[in-house]
């Protein structure tokens, strides 16, 4: 079931994130969320502190996992992009 919250834009483009989402989410002063645009619609999620790394990588790591990514490929993609580059 889906949740709906409302918040309104300010002249300088901030939005106020609701305190009931915040609280379900544990988003604090100082947190950072990020604003995927998917189509006409917004998906925000809280960031994962950069310090925890392993938390960080993990969404990557398993998708590459999944699609057959090796090191090697991405070794090779990062070597083809740095030859484009003058």
């Amino acid at each position: 079931m889906s949740e709906h919250y409302i918040a309104r834009v300010t002249t300088k483009g901030q939005v106020t994130v609701p305190l009931e989402l915040r609280k379900s989410l544990n988003i604090k002063e100082g947190d950072y969320i990020l604003f995927e645009k998917k189509g006409s619609r917004v998906e925000i999620r809280k960031m994962i502190p950069f310090n925890d790394f392993e938390e960080f990588a993990r969404p990557i790591r398993e998708r590459f996992q999944k699609e057959g990514i090796t090191p090697r490929d991405v070794e090779e993609a990062i070597n083809w992009a740095r030859r484009g580059v003058k």
